[in-house]
């Protein structure tokens, strides 16, 4: 039987400044270089409110080649004046690393609490995210659930689905299902997608609302229509195994596509053992074989092994059956 997928992992805030740097569509075209060339031109004029944007520019190479000595350099300009969206992005420059810059969790933790400290959401929201520890920061997750408790306040999604994950799991503070409920109900709400997701999972497993089967479809299908690859693949999940719709294997695979198309490689998994098996697609071993490889290159532990099992099984190299579970 298929699994549902669980919530996504935390992931940075970005700041949420004008938006041009994300406004074009492909990397190179003429609109693209004409809108850096006039955003590049409004900054050199002294618009400081088109300092990120340009940064960003030169983060992303878009309609510019990538250059981050470039884009440190603006977002530098922008944090000497204050703007508390120049500070979360150099922070996260700093969080994540970046060509010729290393990791450095302190200095980005300084810049995110400065932006907190001017009532950014998303500063909150990342000194929240910093206390969850790693790369030199110790953890502190009752820091971080206050952070993000902050954050939810001051509007932000992120932290209102944060907190609500911490809730659920007992996470610097004791598990409390009902404030966790409301929580991402907040976040809801607010527009996240990831908290639409978990909603249909405690909807399916009967974690804190009523078990419904229906409402858990609502959900999913509130998330997939938001983009979210986790909340597709939940979609992939209930029409195979029928829970709330009817058993239908060609819609299960065609939302395990969709997620997989977006990087998601569990979906990749959940491909192979349908074509495996023959559900929704004639079986075959080699379409298989090529959906386990892809999903063996993730990143997270779980995934990678039982893909590379299902690979090396496959291939004759390993006789013990595996779970065949998705998700």
């Amino acid at each position: 039987m298929l699994k549902r997928v669980l919530p996504a992992i935390l992931a940075l805030a970005l700041s949420v400044s004008g938006g041009v740097a994300r406004a074009w569509a492909d990397v190179g075209t003429p609109e693209a270089k004409a809108t850096f060339e006039a955003t590049l031109r409004d900054a050199q004029g002294g618009d400081a409110t088109r300092y990120v944007d340009l940064a960003m520019f030169y983060l992303d190479g878009e309609g510019v080649s990538r250059d981050v000595p470039q884009a440190l350099a603006w977002l530098r300009k922008g944090v000497a004046r204050g703007d508390t969206d120049a500070m979360v992005e150099l922070g996260n420059v700093y969080f994540d690393g970046a060509d010729g810059v290393p990791k450095n969790r302190r200095a980005a933790l300084m810049l995110y609490s400065e932006a907190a400290q001017l009532g950014d959401p998303n500063g909150m929201y990342n000194v929240g995210v910093s206390h969850e520890g790693g790369n030199g920061l110790p953890p502190n997750p009752r820091v971080a659930l206050a952070w993000y408790l902050k954050a939810a306040a001051a509007g932000s999604a992120r932290g209102a689905y944060s907190a609500g994950e911490a809730y659920l799991a007992g996470y610097g503070t004791r598990k409390d299902n009902a404030k966790g409920v409301a929580m991402l109900r907040r976040a809801i709400e607010m527009g996240s997608a990831d908290a639409m997701n978990e909603m249909g999972r405690l909807h399916s497993d009967g974690t804190g609302v009523k078990q419904d089967h229906g409402e858990a479809v609502r959900f999913y299908s509130a998330a997939a229509s938001n983009d979210l690859a986790a909340g597709m693949s939940n979609l992939g999940v209930v029409h195979h195994n029928g829970e709330g719709v009817p058993v239908n294997y060609t819609e299960a695979m065609r939302w395990f596509q969709r997620a997989a198309d977006r990087g998601y490689l569990e979906a990749w998994y959940d491909l192979g053992i349908m074509c495996e098996r023959g559900q929704g697609i004639a079986a075959s071993e080699e379409l298989a074989l090529m959906m386990y490889r892809k999903a063996a290159q993730s990143d997270e532990p779980d995934l990678r092994r039982k893909a590379q099992k299902a690979v090396n099984r496959l291939l004759g190299l390993d006789d013990e059956e595996d779970d065949g579970a998705i998700g």
